[in-house]
């Protein structure tokens, strides 16, 4: 079971289908009246929002004859002059020399809106819904926003927002057509148009709340990657009900004279995704939909798919679920440990869908790495030491991801794209990651609660000094391992939330928990944590990498492995435990070695005869071929998939590699062990 230090949204692969199809063209939509915005127009000045399309100031002078003047706010002048052209979003001051109120009705304009505001003062408008609450419109400024005014024209006088002016502001909400003069700390986008053209659909069951609900989250989802990164929403369809997962299917399809490629994409969301879980799920889903629409054909490689709307859920979380970015990496590492080969192996969807889902992980540690390449390749990270990683919130500033998908669109190939884009050519890049993922391996700590210095020591101590001896003894590539230590409260309260959650508080929990990667332990359990247990779970994590051959092969290395690291640390008498192991299997001759081959078998036998047949078998091939054998055993195997381009043959098969390193065929090591073992019994 994963540790779920965050929450992990598992969202499902893109299913891209290209469909070249001479489809008949649509049926233009019937022709209705466009919807209307009413402005009120007092005498004196007026501050008004423009939401109809792009309209020359002379035909509204032209409609309202009473107005004497339109001006507009010139960001690079700063001041107020004359315009020409009335742009969506524009706030504007119009003069108003009638005798009293006058109503104009102004179309909206059916297009989105986002706007690109300057530090300092902007004058613009309000084109999203009627009532929305001033947090909410302006909640995605953060710091930047310093102050907002909108003019009151009965009363002659401003109305502010300030964030933290508590009852000092006089701005509760916005109606489309408002305008507001915001003071801004820096350059940023502002994103007005909410989910706009997405079309829902509901299914039976789902209450008018989880609609708000789900509506609201997406809002806040398209507008960060609209304000973030420039990126508009495209048409697409959402759609939740029983049954519903996260996902999200693609369709392109070429119509009959058509000059561009139509996508059509169709997200859906889990009824039971909720809370931040749900806005994460959103974010990851979204970022499919935009994956598609920017680049108009299936996305390459094929693990950049999953892992770029992975960490584009991330970012998300990190930017404005407030999330910790050290966290969300360190659950992507721990993830991802568990496919053992190559990234460049899951270039074609048909290898990753394999190991789905631990590639997503994978795909976002890749993403993550090359964001970072590209911001200090542009010397956009400045400030950042050279080998830490940049933070994640600072990193979410960096669109190198969205830029990629940008170029696909015109790219002959999405290598071209690629090094466009990230600055660096995938070879060059797939040689770097690997020795970057061979940097993070190795042994990795997080505490829960108060755990002593000195606990803490020893125990880091023990987990090193085991880890360490495992590679060095057998050779093997360093890999990551996690220890999670917490005290009494705090390891009876995450043992619930990890293993069982849903039980009350006062149910009994494991003091040593965790999976192959992983050690759970409460300190202050009485059953110790020592190198008996490290050393099982390191074979676990070999095992996933490499096949050792039957049974008594893999378990007797195991047990030998853990003996030698024993005597060294003076826990044991190696000698005296070979010794014992060897009266015992020449004294009870039950079971042979050779018919320890496999998980039945070997459960079939009995327990002190297996193990001691193992290690003294493990033994013996050692003395006899000499030290570092093992090693070179473990070299000789086979690594990988024989269809995957990372495939190692080694020597071919175990057998083969047991002839090569050890000097004899297995059939003449069986009969040689057992006539030893027929000696040890003799008088």
């Amino acid at each position: 079971m994963k540790p779920r230090l965050v929450r992990s949204i598992v969202a499902a692969a893109l299913l891209a289908l290209v469909i070249w199809v001479a489809l008949p063209p649509e049926d233009a939509d019937a022709e209705t009246d466009p919807p209307t915005v009413t402005i009120t127009l007092h005498p004196g000045w007026n501050m008004v929002g423009w939401v109809g399309p792009t309209t020359p100031a002379a035909q509204l002078l032209e409609e309202v004859p009473q107005l004497r003047q339109v001006l507009a706010w010139d960001a690079d002048a700063q001041r107020y002059q004359g315009v020409t052209a009335l742009e969506t979003g524009q706030g504007l001051w119009l003069e108003f020399g009638g005798d009293g109120p006058a109503e104009v009705a102004v179309p909206v304009s059916d297009g989105n809106v986002l706007l690109t505001l300057d530090a300092g003062h902007n004058l613009v408008g309000w084109a999203g819904a009627d009532g929305t609450a001033i947090e909410e419109a302006v909640g995605r400024f953060g710091d930047t926003l310093l102050a907002a005014y909108r003019w009151n024209a009965p009363e002659q006088h401003f109305d502010l927002y300030a964030p933290g002016g508590g009852d000092f502001n006089t701005i509760t909400e916005l109606n489309r057509g408002d305008a507001l003069l915001v003071m801004l700390a820096e350059e940023t986008r502002w994103w007005q148009s909410g989910t706009w053209r997405t079309r829902f659909s509901f299914g039976e069951g789902v209450s008018a709340g989880r609609e708000v609900e789900v509506r609201s989250a997406l809002a806040n989802v398209i507008g960060f990657f609209a304000e973030q990164y420039g990126v508009e929403p495209p048409e697409f369809t959402l759609s939740t009900g029983e049954g519903t997962p996260n996902a999200t299917v693609t369709f392109f399809v070429r119509r009959p004279q058509a000059t561009e490629t139509e996508v059509l994409s169709s997200l859906s969301v889990d009824t039971h995704t909720r809370g931040d879980e749900l806005k994460v799920a959103l974010a990851q889903e979204y970022f499919h939909v935009l994956q598609a629409s920017l680049a108009r054909k299936p996305g390459m490689p094929s693990w950049m798919t999953g892992g770029a709307a992975t960490y584009a859920g991330a970012v998300y979380g990190a930017s404005i679920l407030k999330e910790d970015g050290a966290t969300i990496r360190q659950n992507w590492h721990y993830d991802s440990a568990r496919f053992t080969g190559h990234l460049k192996s899951l270039e074609v969807g048909a290898a990753s869908s394999r190991h789905f889902p631990r590639t997503y992980d994978l795909g976002a540690m890749a993403v993550d790495w090359l964001v970072g390449h590209a911001a200090r390749s542009s010397g956009t990270a400045a400030g950042t030491p050279p080998r830490e990683p940049i933070p994640l919130r600072e990193q979410a500033e960096h669109d190198a991801f969205i830029q990629y998908y940008r170029l696909l669109a015109s790219s002959e190939t999405w290598q071209d794209a690629f090094e466009t884009a990230f600055e660096i050519s995938p070879e060059d890049f797939y040689r770097q990651f690997e020795l970057y993922r061979e940097e993070l391996a190795g042994p990795v700590i997080v505490t829960f609660g108060n755990i002593p210095a000195a606990t803490y020591a020893a125990y880091e101590a023990e987990l090193n000094n085991t880890y360490a001896f495992f590679i060095e003894t057998l050779g093997v590539r360093p890999f990551p391992y996690f220890l999670y230590l917490a005290d009494e409260a705090s390891g009876r309260a995450t043992y619930r939330d990890w293993y069982h959650p849903g039980l009350p508080d006062t149910s009994p929990y494991n003091c040593l928990s965790g999976d192959t990667f992983s050690v759970f332990h409460v300190v202050t359990c009485r059953d110790a944590l020592t190198h008996s247990t490290y050393f099982p779970k390191y074979f676990g994590v070999l095992d996933l990498r490499v096949k050792l051959g039957p049974d008594w092969l893999r378990l007797g290395i195991q047990l030998y492995t853990e003996y030698r690291y024993a005597a060294s640390v003076e826990r044991l008498s190696y000698d005296l435990e070979l010794a014992r192991r060897t009266f015992f299997i020449g004294h009870l001759d039950t079971t042979t070695l050779s018919q320890l081959v496999d998980r039945a078998s070997w459960n079939a036998a009995h327990g002190l005869e297996r193990w001691s047949l193992a290690f003294v078998a493990v033994d013996w091939l050692v003395e006899r071929s000499g030290k570092g054998v093992l090693a070179e055993y473990l070299r000789l195997l086979p690594r990988g998939r024989l269809d995957e381009d990372t495939y190692v043959p080694g020597a071919g098969s175990w057998e083969a590699a047991f002839e090569q390193a050890f000097g004899l065929t297995i059939d003449e090591f069986y009969d040689e062990f057992a006539e030893y073992r027929a000696g040890l019994s003799q008088p």
